[in-house]
């Protein structure tokens, strides 16, 4: 071996070593921004629903992707308030102004909608008819929080809550009337958790849960085919179920409780960004129990 080859083979080394020190700290700062660019995207409600979209229809999951656009496409007034709100506090706080709010965030939580500020919300508004108007107001009647159900009401009996006076806010109801809200009282509340409790309930509604609810019936309905003979079916079936309802409820309660928190301590701002970083612990939640649940059902089938 000459002493050129010698130099050139050095040379070759260090330039794979540089390649490689390269890819590693692109690997690194990738590792870092991804959770930032995750939790930007998560942030901004259109956004989040359609970058899944291409997934959902590379899986098949067309209905699901349908579904979705259409959420998009209904909610994105009131995602562009919410995103004008953010806007708003952010500039506020920037340039030292007092921020504009509806209530004070670090004391109160409205009850979230799934129609209000929403296109199907102007459609309501537009119907004339008796009847109509009968049928809105039964549509209406459903549009409840978790906070308010039965569920909800033996949960606030069993973590010891009670509501205060009410107070008016700046939000609106679906009447166009202004929304009263009311204090979460706790007594030796371990940390803020039963209060933090109460305020994910509250942001939390019945309608959206059953939305997500139907989003994931396409994957129960492929799992119905799967397995060589009905006993099969049936474990494909139920195991799918309790993955899709493990879905719904842990991006549910990710949502809820850091978009609870994010709300309580930094406004319209903080709710954006807690909830998509909810939505990101949720997932990830969910995932890493459904890897332990299908590592225990290959055991028990193998």
């Amino acid at each position: 071996m000459s002493l050129n080859q010698v130099s050139l083979s050095a040379q070759n080394v260090n330039i794979n070593k540089s390649k490689t020190q390269e890819k590693e700290n692109n690997a690194a700062v990738n590792g870092i921004l991804e959770p930032v660019e995750q939790t930007v995207v998560n942030s901004v409600a259109p956004a989040r629903r359609i970058a899944g979209i291409p997934d959902m229809l590379k899986n098949g999951d067309t209905i699901g992707a349908v579904g979705i656009a259409a959420l998009t496409l209904v909610n994105l007034p009131e995602d562009c308030r919410d995103l004008k709100a953010a806007y708003n506090h952010s500039a506020c706080a920037l340039a030292r102004k007092t921020i504009p709010k509806p209530y004070d965030y670090k004391k109160f939580q409205h009850d979230f909608s799934f129609f209000r500020g929403t296109l199907l919300h102007e459609v309501f508004k537009r119907i004339k008819s008796q009847k109509g108007k009968r049928i809105v107001n039964k549509i209406y009647g459903a549009d409840i929080t978790l906070y308010n159900t039965k569920f909800g009401k033996w949960l606030q009996k069993i973590l010891g809550i009670s509501n205060g006076n009410p107070v008016t806010s700046a939000v609106k109801d679906l009447h166009g009337n202004m929304l009263p809200v009311r204090e979460i009282i706790v007594k030796k509340d371990f940390l803020g958790l039963k209060e933090l409790t109460g305020r994910a309930l509250k942001r939390t509604t019945v309608l959206g849960l059953g939305f997500m609810g139907l989003l994931e019936l396409p994957k129960i309905i492929k799992s119905l085919k799967k397995g060589d003979n009905s006993k099969d079916k049936a474990k494909s079936t139920a195991f799918q179920c309790g993955k899709s309802a493990l879905n719904v409820l842990s991006v549910s309660a990710g949502m809820g409780y850091l978009g609870a928190l994010g709300a309580k301590h930094f406004g319209a701002l903080g709710s954006l960004v807690g909830m998509g970083l909810g939505v990101i612990a949720g997932a990830a939640a969910s995932s890493g129990i459904q890897k332990e649940l299908s590592n225990i059902y290959n055991k028990k089938i193998s």
